[in-house]
């Protein structure tokens, strides 16, 4: 057997123009068995992909080297360069995915590795807030530190709420991690912006990626979602587990959301719309 096909991780070659030439069998577990590495690219990260995933270079003048490094995003060794970038996927067992990816060029032959993400977003998540913990009582260095975590947990937050483009009038919104005040505050804006720019019509937020619904995050979410209805955009939860259904005793999201149960009716909305 093959190092390629024995990769402990999606590793995938290409052409120039991303077509598939070999592919580790995690590679085939995990996506499609698609001939094009953009098919298993989300629309939004497609154009991303195509610029950084194609940027080569090897700089011998320090000077240039430090120009060029201010506008790109290369890992630099010896005598090659590594492009990385996070992108999200489809895979077979989840639609939509983040996953960072590295590619270096040997020649016309790029060796492209995925790394998925979203555990790890979990993880550092769970260290923020640890390290948010110890440092509550510090001295100025060390708050200094707690105000470089914090910056991490925005970032983090950030991530926590992805917009999928499914059809002209639906978008698919994934969450992650707990819902609290700070992931609605982080994502509100971009979230409506993206969904006026887009003239969107229904937005389905999926919950199946949330822990804890915490109760500033659900009045939050419930001043979020009458946003969008004042827009004239109809709001779908989906993804609903059965602790957050215990979680929302004596609380609600509003009675302008739609709540769906499976998959299957998820499918009839965007079939619909378009």
């Amino acid at each position: 057997m093959s190092m390629l096909k024995s990769a402990p991780v999606p590793y995938f070659t290409v052409d120039r123009n991303f077509k598939i030439l070999n592919r580790s069998k995690l590679a085939m577990t995990t996506f499609a068995p698609v001939d094009n590495f953009l098919d298993v690219v989300d629309t939004f990260s497609k154009e991303k992909a195509k610029k950084y995933l194609r940027t080569e270079y090897i700089v011998k003048d320090d000077k240039e080297k430090s120009e060029k490094q201010l506008h790109t995003t290369l890992v630099e060794e010896k005598d090659y360069t590594m492009q990385k970038v996070e992108l999200v996927l489809q895979t077979e067992q989840s639609p939509y995915a983040l996953f960072e990816c590295f590619i270096q060029w040997d020649e016309e032959v790029g060796h492209l590795v995925c790394i998925y993400q979203d555990e790890r977003i979990k993880e550092l998540t769970r260290m923020v807030h640890a390290h948010q913990k110890r440092l509550a009582h510090t001295d100025f260095e060390l708050l200094q530190k707690k105000e470089s975590l914090e910056a991490s947990l925005k970032r983090i937050k950030q991530l926590s709420a992805s917009f999928i483009k499914l059809s002209e009038k639906v978008a698919l919104i994934p969450l992650f991690g707990d819902l609290d005040e700070q992931l609605v505050a982080e994502n509100s804006k971009v979230l409506q912006d993206a969904t006026y720019d887009g003239h969107y019509s229904i937005m389905l937020f999926d919950f199946s990626g949330i822990d804890e619904l915490k109760p500033e995050g659900i009045h939050a979410f419930s001043s979020f979602m009458r946003s969008f209805d004042i827009m004239g955009v109809t709001c779908y939860i989906i993804g609903m587990k059965p602790s957050h259904t215990e979680m929302l005793k004596g609380n609600s999201f509003g009675n302008q959301i739609i709540y769906m149960n499976n998959l299957s009716d998820l499918v009839n909305i965007k079939h619909s719309v378009g």
